[in-house]
C-alpha cells in the first residue's frame, strides 16, 4: 500500500507543477510587445540595445528580452527549459545562438566565459568531492578557435585545492597565450582569498597560482569581497574592481570592529594590484561601476540625479564629474536601473507616464538619447502593471 501513496504522491507534485506551468504559459501567451519611442537624440543608439526585465502585474511575472526587433517573451519555452533556467542571462543566450556546438553541456555562467575576434574560450571548477573540499577538483577548459570552427579542450588540476571550502571562477582572459584565471576561494579558519591561475596553453600546465589578496578570518562576524566587473560580459577587461571587507563583533552590544575596508583595483596584464583611497564625501554604489581603458568610472545616485566620477588608475587620482538628471516618479516602489558600458551611461527609470530610457555620454556629460518604453497588447484589465529592468545588453 505504501508503495501505491508514492506513487500517488509523486503524481500529484508532477501535475501541480506542470499545471503551474501551463497556467503561466497561457498567460504569457498575450504576447506583450515594448518598443522605443523616440523622444530626442540618436535613434541608433538603441537599434542594437537588448533589455532583460520582468513584466509583473499581480503576481503574475512575465520575463522578457526586449529589443528594437521586438520583444521575446521567455515563459514561451519549452518546459525543460523554463524548469532548467537554460536562457538565465542574456549574454549566454547570445553565445548559445551563435555557438550551439560548443555550448553544449556547459555551464552556462557568465563569468565561465571568454571572448575575443579569434577565440571563445569556457572554463569551470569541477570534481568538486562531498566533505572534501576541492582536493580532486579541476579545471575544465575547452577553447574554440573562431575561423577553424575546432575546439581543444582540456582538463587541469585545481592546485591546493584542499585549502578551499568554496571557490568560484570571477573572471578569464588570455595575454600572450597564457590563460588568466581569477577566482575567489574561502576555507575554513580563513578569510576570502582573490587566486590568479596562470595556464600555458602550449604546454597545458598551471605555471602560477598567486594569492593576490586576502582577507583575514574571523571567528564573529564577516570577511570577504565584492566584485565589480560587468558579470555579463565575455569580453576582455584588464582591470578588476574590488572592495574588500572585514568586521569583527565583540563580546558586547555595539557596532563592529573594522578590520577591512579597502577599495582595490588589480591589473589583470601585469599581475599588480593597487589600492583607492575613496573621496571622503563619496556616497555612490561602487557595485555599478566600470573601467574604460585606464580609468574607472564610478555613479553616485540620489533622488534626482547621477553623478560620474572619474578614477584614473595609472595616476592614482579622482579627476572629472559628470552629471545626469534623473526624471523618477515620487511613488515608484523602485530605484532607476543604472548601468556604465562603452562610455555610455544608461539609466531606465518609472515616472509618471510609463518608464523613461536615458543614454548619456560618460565623458562629456551630454545626453544621447532620450526614450519611453512604450508597452503595447496589454489587455484591458491590465493598466497596473511594474517593469523592472534587470540587464542591459549590446547585441554586437
Amino acid at each position: 500500500m505504501k508503495r501505491y501513496w508514492k506513487i500517488l504522491t509523486v503524481c500529484l507534485v508532477t501535475v501541480i507543477v506542470l499545471g503551474t506551468f501551463y497556467i503561466q504559459s497561457s498567460l504569457a501567451s498575450e504576447n506583450i510587445q515594448i518598443e522605443f519611442e523616440k523622444v530626442s537624440g540618436d535613434e541608433s543608439l538603441v537599434e542594437d540595445l537588448v533589455l532583460n526585465a520582468n513584466y509583473v502585474v499581480g503576481d503574475i511575472h512575465q520575463y522578457l528580452l526586449i529589443s528594437n526587433g521586438g520583444t521575446k517573451n521567455l515563459m514561451n519555452r519549452s518546459v525543460v527549459q523554463q524548469l532548467t533556467g537554460l536562457y538565465a542571462e542574456t549574454s549566454t543566450l547570445e553565445l548559445v545562438e551563435k555557438y550551439k556546438q560548443f555550448m553544449r553541456g556547459k555551464s552556462f555562467l557568465p563569468s565561465y566565459f571568454y571572448e575575443d575576434e579569434q577565440v571563445l574560450v569556457y572554463v569551470s571548477i569541477e570534481g568538486r568531492g562531498v566533505n572534501i573540499a576541492y582536493s580532486n577538483a579541476f579545471f575544465d577548459i575547452d577553447i574554440l578557435d573562431k575561423k577553424t570552427e575546432e575546439s581543444t579542450p582540456m582538463k587541469i588540476s585545481l592546485p591546493k585545492g584542499e585549502k578551499y571550502d568554496w571557490i568560484d571562477i570571477t573572471d578569464i582572459q588570455i595575454v600572450d597565450r597564457e590563460l588568466k584565471v581569477i577566482a575567489r576561494g574561502s576555507g575554513m579558519g580563513i578569510g576570502e582569498d582573490l587566486i590568479a591561475y596562470t595556464i600555458d596553453l602550449n604546454s597545458k600546465k598551471i605555471t602560477s597560482d598567486k594569492v593576490v589578496f586576502s582577507t583575514p578570518g574571523v571567528e564573529n562576524g564577516w570577511s570577504g569581497m565584492n566584485i565589480f566587473n560587468d558579470y555579463y560580459s565575455p569580453e576582455p577587461q584588464r582591470y578588476l574592481l574590488f572592495k574588500a571587507e572585514a568586521y569583527e563583533h565583540g563580546q558586547g552590544e555595539g557596532e563592529p570592529k573594522e578590520l577591512v575596508n579597502d577599495f582595490m583595483i588589480y591589473d589583470i596584464e601585469k599581475n599588480k594590484l593597487v589600492k583607492s583611497e575613496l573621496p571622503d564625501d563619496f556616497a555612490g554604489d561602487i557595485a555599478n561601476s566600470t573601467v574604460l581603458n585606464s580609468v574607472a568610472y564610478v555613479p553616485v545616485q540620489s533622488q534626482h540625479e547621477v553623478e560620474v566620477i572619474q578614477y584614473d588608475i595609472e595616476a592614482q587620482e579622482w579627476s572629472t564629474k559628470q552629471t545626469f538628471a534623473i526624471e523618477q516618479s515620487k511613488d515608484a516602489e523602485h530605484v532607476p536601473f543604472v548601468k556604465l558600458q562603452d562610455e555610455k551611461l544608461y539609466i531606465v527609470s518609472s515616472t509618471d507616464d510609463g518608464h523613461k530610457l536615458l543614454i548619456g555620454d560618460i565623458n562629456t556629460g551630454k545626453t544621447l538619447y532620450e526614450g519611453k518604453l512604450k508597452v503595447k497588447n496589454q489587455k484591458t484589465a491590465q493598466n497596473e502593471y511594474q517593469l523592472y529592468v534587470n540587464e542591459i545588453n549590446i547585441d554586437r
